[in-house]
């Protein structure tokens, strides 16, 4: 018999790989075919989704899917290609379980840190599908303590779809252990982190975590766990709850898109009708689930419920033809025990049909055979050995009625044990808890506003005493306090006076860099030149030798070429040197016609090399608007040019602050950090050929709050964190401006920018 089975199998084994080998061929060609000129050809996608989902896949054939997934892959938009992957992840998960679970954690990983649209919706689905390899393996214990890491995380981040996801998972690994207790206080945890007014924008199927439509898959569920436990009365008074949402949300939203899932969530109340033996009801439950029911998983779970429920009512012959086709689904596409719609156990129904039939032996075949499929999840295993040991009862088979019943027990304490390892409060004893805490914190506010009430009054009472003592000691200590003041006035002087200077230091640093690296590259050109001109003389040199006369004019044509160079580009370090000393002078305040367009280009060049010097990835888009029709206008140089430089500096920063913080693309494009200073000439009424000067330094920075906008021209006030800023910058600028009988003026508009003008009259 043995040979036999081993030489089928050698037979059927090349068949099988090219069954497979076949349909990954298909596979591909759908991708290839959807993706047409005119975009996804979505209908061929999701059967190529499909396909992937029900094939048998070996590394190899992963492979060659991932790569054909690669056309999907524009920039760094990946969302399609983790959407198949997705679905490698569930073809897994039924064939190769710890592999699975491998694939699912390493794109939960890339997912992380992906910058692909859809990054955080995908992140959620890869570990909603985890679940299923780690609870139908032996790497439960494993997968309560990712998750709860997990969970961790989220919570630190305050991110209420990754809690309520972690909660529901581990609310299913408690189930799957036998932990019920556990299993709804997780339930209910992932339950109240969802907002269920939310209406989510499904994604190829893909439901976002924190909507109304997941609030009634996870309700319905715990109207599951409820019946498990035995509760009847709550596993109907939850399911009832769950379907009254699922209708309303299907009325308002769920019948116009195809493929909802909400009204699916009538099985648990099938479920529970079945149970209490109320079946008058089953069949409306039934047929409503079975209408939404758009996969395969979903199909053999309902002809489960249905056929228990013929077998309730009687109808042996068509529960067994239901339960029949059950079995093909799950076998033809190696449907797991664990499934997204339910547990999948045709084997325990059909040995409830067997028992009706009054067929033991094959009952206890079946029973058998089950336990080793559901071996992992332990309230199955516990029911199927009660009711193999009552059969074994019933056939006479004593020994092996009480070798069942043995490990009957033996499981069950093994669970009891477990659950007084991981007992807990309830949910209900945790928020009563937790509205205690808010009692007892609103009557310590009203406890310490009475005494504080108390306090003031006796205080009141003691200051008029102090008062009139006080009036005593302070003539005769006036003298004394006025020369503390004096002193503290004087100190208060001398540090503004540093802060001040640290301030102007803290600009002519930055002016410094900058021009640092602008001296450089004319100091580069002058050292080229001049290695060129030695080489050219050496030549020069053998060719008067040769007596070659017109490559030595040529020679020398160049090396005065060069000289010309080296004198040009020595005067504009001349020039620069210059700058630089006129600026780091004190200044006399004497003003003097400059030409503000230039003014503003060298200081917008300046204090981009400056911030450059100081952080190598700092990167902006600079862009310049000048009016040409400005001429010379009479300003203190070093004075505006501080205020300019001032305000470009702030701009750089403002922008920079804002590329590093995470920013969702508006339509598809990336924000480009963009600095623009532009310059305008406006002339004013009964001022003859005199008017106004506007220098406009516009960001598309983050903007400054409406809260603080009233303050950024105050001394001392600043954004910037401790040690980056003193809070002298605006202050002294604005009050640069002024003396210049100008105006300094701020326009802003948080999340998208501000813009900063500098007004100065030209007589």
């Amino acid at each position: 018999m043995k040979l036999l089975l081993k030489l089928s199998f050698l037979v059927l084994l090349p068949l099988f790989t090219t069954a497979q080998q076949s349909r990954v061929d298909s596979i591909i060609t759908l991708l290839n075919k959807s993706k047409t000129p005119k975009g996804l050809d979505t209908a061929m996608f999701n059967s190529a989704r499909n396909l992937i989902s029900i094939a048998v896949l070996t590394d190899a054939h992963i492979t060659r899917i991932e790569k054909a997934a690669e056309i999907f892959i524009n920039g760094t938009d990946e969302d399609l290609s983790y959407v198949l992957k997705i679905n490698i992840l569930a073809s897994l998960s039924a064939s190769d379980k710890i592999k699975a679970i491998d694939y699912g954690k390493i794109n939960v990983e890339k997912l992380e840190t992906s910058k692909t649209p859809h990054a955080k919706v995908l992140h959620i689905r890869f570990l909603t599908e985890l679940r299923l390899p780690y609870r139908t393996s032996s790497k439960v214990s494993e997968g309560l303590a990712f998750f709860a890491e997990k969970l961790n995380s989220y919570k630190k981040n305050n991110d209420s779809s990754g809690i309520n996801n972690c909660y529901y998972v581990l609310s299913g690994f408690y189930r799957t252990i036998g932990l019920y207790e556990q299993a709804i206080y997780n339930m209910k945890k992932s339950i109240s982190y969802i907002d269920s007014s939310l209406i989510g924008e499904r994604f190829f199927g893909i439901e976002p975590r924190n909507t109304k439509a997941i609030w009634i898959n996870n309700t319905g569920v715990l109207s599951d766990f409820y019946l498990q436990m035995g509760d009847y009365e709550k596993a109907i008074e939850t399911g009832e709850t769950a379907l009254k949402v699922a209708l309303r949300y299907y009325n308002e939203i769920g019948k116009n898109r195809p493929g909802d899932y909400s009204l699916f969530t009538a099985r648990h109340m099938a479920n529970a009708k079945i149970s209490s033996n109320q079946l008058d009801s089953v069949d409306y439950y039934l047929k409503m689930a079975e209408l939404y029911s758009f996969n395969t998983p979903t199909k053999a779970y309902l002809l489960q419920i249905r056929s228990l429920y013929n077998i309730k009512k009687g109808e042996l012959g068509v529960a067994d033809s239901l339960l029949r086709l059950s079995w093909q689904l799950v076998n033809q596409n190696q449907l797991s025990v664990s499934s997204a719609s339910g547990q999948l156990e045709p084997d325990y129904y059909i040995a409830l049909l067997r028992i009706q039939q009054n067929r033991p032996q094959e009952a206890i075949a079946l029973l058998l055979k089950d336990i080793d499929r559901v071996r992992i999840i332990r309230p199955s295993v516990l029911r199927d050995y009660k009711l193999l040991a009552e059969l074994y009862e019933k056939t006479g088979d004593n020994v092996r009625a009480k070798e069942t019943y043995k490990s009957f027990i033996s499981l069950q304490d093994s669970i009891l044990a477990d659950q007084s390892k991981f007992r807990t409060i309830s949910f209900e004893t945790e928020q009563l808890i937790t509205d205690n805490e808010i009692s007892i914190a609103k009557l310590e506010g009203q406890n310490k506003i009475a005494s504080l009430t108390r306090n003031f009054i006796i205080g009141l009472a003691a200051l008029l005493l102090l008062l009139v003592a006080g009036i005593y000691y302070r003539f005769h200590s006036k003298k004394k306090a006025n020369q503390i003041l004096e002193k503290t006035l004087s100190e208060l002087k001398s540090t503004q006076g540093q802060l001040v200077q640290s301030e102007k230091m803290a600009s002519l640093g930055e002016l410094t860099a900058g021009i640092a690296h602008e001296i450089q590259n004319p100091l580069n050109f002058v050292n080229n030149f001049s290695e060129v001109n030695s080489e050219l003389i050496s030549e020069l040199v053998d060719e008067v030798d040769k007596g070659n006369t017109a490559e030595v004019l040529n020679i020398a044509q160049d090396i005065r070429d060069n000289s010309e160079k080296i004198n040009h580009h020595g005067k504009r370090a001349d020039a620069i040197v210059k700058g630089m000393l006129q600026h780091s002078r004190a200044g006399n305040g004497k003003k003097e016609l400059t030409d503000i367009n230039a003014l503003c280009d060298e200081y917008l060049r300046l204090a981009y090399h400056g911030l450059r010097a100081k952080d190598k990835s700092f990167n902006a888009t600079m862009k310049t608007d000048y009016d040409a029709s400005l001429g010379n206008v009479n300003i203190v140089p070093q004075d505006i040019g501080r205020v300019v430089l001032n305000l470009i500096t702030n701009a750089f920063y403002a922008v920079n602050e804002k590329a590093k913080a995470p920013q969702p693309p508006k339509g598809g494009v990336p924000y480009e950090p963009t600095v623009e200073v532009q310059t305008t000439f406006s002339p004013l009424p009964g001022r003859g050929a005199g008017g106004e000067v506007s220098i406009i330094v516009k960001d598309n920075g983050a903007g400054i709050p409406s809260h603080i906008l009233d303050k950024i021209f105050q001394p001392f006030f600043t954004t910037k964190p401790t040690g980056q800023g003193t809070g002298l910058g605006l202050s002294l600028s604005y009050d640069i401006v002024k003396a210049h009988g100008g105006e300094l003026k701020v326009k802003t508009k948080e999340g998208e920018g501000s813009t900063f003008i500098i007004t100065i009259p030209t007589n």
